[in-house]
């Protein structure tokens, strides 16, 4: 590329193949068949650039949309299959500057968060993956932020993001407050994470609050790289007597094998609302990769979700998918 912004990439990586979901709630039972997408890693696109602003500064932009190359949707984010099309960069959408300083940024971006626990997800925030609870600050991605990031000090990057929709002028309408915020250290095969949340959510008189906390690392032993995350969170509502809790934890194994890649995750949540809702499940996911070239892979896995978090205390879900992935 030419011109100020010199340095301007496109990536992305798109995930597509067949795919077998069965679903059980209670005395209901349904099995889709076809293609999908989403199955091994999330399917998206981006572009992204810097310019040079001299004395160690630079201005920086970058763009990410998901797409699901199963039906050529472009989606809300998550593994919905790109049913609910939402225009633009759904992802991110920033523009900031970096320097000595680390890097301030504006716009939409994946929270702290999600983005440390979507690093220790070993099947990349896939629709089979035992990870859930991600999004438990109550955003994955989300617009209006001021996002701060640490330079590298000894392995140890803070990142702050605030988030602030005030319809101050209109009572009926909803005002959200949030912070959103994470510490990590890395040397050589180990990273370790810690993230905290707060959000607020208040209509007229009435109030939502969520907390979240997360903690995540991976460690690699050249054989096997182990991975693991612990996510809590709880919600407190007006009018609502029982605060509603939540956590998950889920551990994960990658071993490579030349061109073969062995996966296996397994995943542990609860969630707890007084006396009227109290239940844990365990979800499993198990998969194979071929590598065809440095940048495309064959995948093969299944995973299997008992008492899943959504559908209910009565509910398993079963899903398999072969195909291809690649990357630009």
């Amino acid at each position: 590329a030419t011109g100020a912004f010199a340095q301007v990439s496109v990536y992305g990586r798109l995930d597509a193949g067949y795919a077998q979901t069965k679903t059980t709630t209670g005395a209901t039972y349904q099995k889709n068949n076809g293609v999908e997408s989403h199955n091994s890693a999330s399917s998206m696109w981006g572009i992204q650039g810097s310019e040079d602003l001299g004395g160690g500064m630079k201005a920086f932009f970058k763009l990410e949309q998901d797409v699901y190359p199963a039906n050529g949707n472009t989606g809300n984010s998550g593994a919905g299959g790109g049913a609910n099309n939402s225009a633009g960069f759904n992802r991110t959408s920033l523009v900031g500057v970096s320097g000595a300083f680390g890097s301030v940024a504006f716009g939409r971006d994946y929270v702290p968060t999600f983005s440390l626990v979507s690093a220790t997800d070993i099947n990349s925030m896939s629709r089979i993956s035992t990870v859930q609870r991600a999004a438990a600050s109550g955003y994955s991605t989300t617009g209006q932020q001021i996002v701060y990031t640490t330079p590298n000090l000894s392995g140890f990057v803070g990142k702050l993001a605030v988030i602030a929709d005030d319809n101050s002028t209109n009572a009926a309408v909803a005002k959200e407050a949030a912070t959103d915020g994470t510490l990590t250290y890395m040397n050589g095969p180990l990273m370790v994470g810690l993230g905290v949340s707060s959000k607020k959510v208040t209509t007229g008189a009435n109030e939502t609050k969520n907390s979240a906390t997360v903690l995540a690392g991976s460690y690699d032993l050249g054989v096997v790289r182990l991975v693991g995350n612990y996510i809590a969170d709880k919600q407190t509502a007006t009018g609502v007597a029982d605060d509603l809790k939540q956590s998950e934890l889920n551990i994960g194994a990658v071993m490579p094998m030349g061109k073969v890649t062995l996966r296996a995750q397994v995943g542990r949540n609860t969630v707890e609302q007084g006396t009227a809702v109290d239940r844990s499940g365990s979800d499993m996911v198990l998969g194979a990769e071929y590598a065809l070239s440095a940048k495309t892979a064959l995948f093969a896995k299944t995973g299997t979700f008992n008492k899943n978090q959504s559908l209910g205390a009565d509910s398993k879900v079963t899903s398999t998918a072969v195909g291809v992935r690649t990357v630009f």
